[in-house]
């Protein structure tokens, strides 16, 4: 990867403000994700605190319900936010650039709220905090995933998009692994909050760290009302493949989603453990999701050059869902342990190509908007999976007992998983017009886009 600065390798141009793209430099790289990993270890580090509270408050016949509905209302903060906001900052012009103010200020507020859930007394108090959450936190994400399309040549697209789905597994185990110590101290809130002052101060580092992408942006003289309902035009379901990409990211994220969100359940409920012995296999269990991941990610940016990014997703799907069956059948911790390394690898494997797939199904003149829309899936992916898990989990707890209920609720990540693989098929790349087409689209505003279709 050649360093930029002058007669530094280009690509380009990819959009009428991008004009050529310089190569970007490991650190840079480096830079673009690392606020992933802090947005990971936030949101991995309450499903642990979630699952152990949610229970001490409702108690484990109604636990699995209660807390998908509890991330169902997140979620939607975040479907309503998160694509708003982005659009909002591919026009916001600063001393800061279009991104970084977002970042900042959203990252200032996690750690507010994250106060706030850690230290929450009753289910209203918990709720109205995770409410808050979501909404700063997708202030922040909103605006900070248009970095990949802003300043990423597609030839460092699969590198850039495999890092960013590391940092992201590596966020969530890491913040489960630290909350999993709760499991011997009793004490899960400490751990939840150091998590949001990590998580703050890799906001931070972005900010200070990460160059600004392509200027903002015309808004033709359209208010900021205007702007922020831009990010709702129908135009959007136009773009076909982006619709599937989307889908696809849904289904495949709600696979590992019902294992990582009942993991707690499973190991202390169905595996027998407790105490020391619960904190250990949560940490292990954890640990080898990670290496797993780690071993699937690693190479996945090499074979989505040689066989397709396409081609690395189905065998992730694949491979995927064989760990998830090993999962639910394991009668002990060990057992299980095969299992989990085929889920992190699988999981590492889609993420290292997710946002390759979706950064070339979206107009990059319009990223923030897009890469806002795609990311409902992320927000929903999980509270959606937990619903139907949970109801799984309540039925089975109050049917066959607690040790069946946690397997039974899991399995569902199979059917998840094969969905995700049939509606990749059609997904195509996109086709860029010119850019004189793109300006005449940014002028006209939603339904007038002249956008090509993939």
């Amino acid at each position: 990867m050649a360093a930029t600065g002058v007669g530094a390798a280009t690509e380009g141009p990819t959009g009428p403000y991008a004009g050529a793209v310089p190569l970007l430099p490991r650190g840079q790289l480096l830079a673009l994700s690392v606020y992933w990993f802090g947005i990971n270890a936030l949101w991995g580090g309450y499903e642990i605190f979630g699952q152990w509270k949610v229970e001490r408050l409702v108690g484990v016949e109604t636990r699995g319900v209660t807390m998908g509905y509890l991330e169902m209302g997140a979620a939607i903060v975040s479907i309503l936010v998160q694509p708003t906001v982005g659009s909002i900052s591919d026009y916001l012009k600063s001393r800061w650039g279009r991104r970084k103010p977002f970042i900042l200020i959203g990252g200032l507020l996690d750690v507010v709220f994250i106060y706030g859930i850690a230290t929450s007394q009753s289910l209203l108090a918990l709720a109205a905090f995770l409410l808050l959450l979501s909404f700063s936190s997708n202030f922040a994400q909103g605006p900070f995933q248009g970095y990949v399309p802003d300043l990423v040549p597609q030839r460092q697209v699969n590198v850039a998009s495999a890092l960013v789905g590391l940092m992201r597994l590596l966020g969530v185990v890491t913040g489960a692994a630290l909350v999993s110590t709760g499991a011997v101290t009793n004490d899960y809130a400490m751990p939840l909050m150091a998590i949001g002052l990590i998580e703050v101060t890799l906001a931070i580092v972005t900010v200070v760290t990460v160059r600004e992408g392509p200027v903002a942006k015309p808004r033709g003289g359209r208010s900021w009302v205007q702007i922020a309902m831009e990010a709702w035009g129908t135009d959007a379901l136009r773009e076909r493949a982006f619709v599937f990409m989307t889908l696809t990211r849904l289904l495949f994220l709600m696979g590992p989603a019902v294992f990582v969100n009942l993991s707690f359940y499973y190991i202390r409920d169905s595996l027998g453990q407790t105490g020391q012995d619960l904190q250990f296999w949560l940490t292990a269990g954890i640990a080898v999701l990670a290496l797993g991941s780690i071993a699937g990610a690693a190479p996945s940016a090499w074979l989505g050059d040689r066989i397709g990014r396409k081609q690395v997703i189905w065998l992730s799907a694949a491979l995927a869902a064989v760990g998830i069956l090993i999962v639910s059948l394991a009668r002990a911790p060990i057992e299980a342990v095969p299992g989990l390394v085929l889920i992190g690898i699988g999981s590492g494997g889609y993420l290292a190509m997710d946002w390759a797939m979706m950064t070339s199904t979206i107009p990059r003149i319009s990223s923030g908007r897009y890469m806002g829309l795609a990311n409902i899936a992320n927000s929903i992916s999980g509270p959606l999976a937990l619903i139907i898990g949970g109801r799984v989990l309540d039925e089975v707890t109050r049917t066959a007992g607690l040790d069946a209920a946690p397997r039974a609720a899991i399995s569902f990540g199979i059917l998840f998983l094969g969905a995700a693989a049939l509606l990749l098929i059609p997904v195509r790349p996109r086709v860029e017009p010119p850019g004189d087409i793109q300006l005449a689209a940014v002028a006209q505003g939603p339904g007038g886009s002249g956008e090509a279709k993939a």
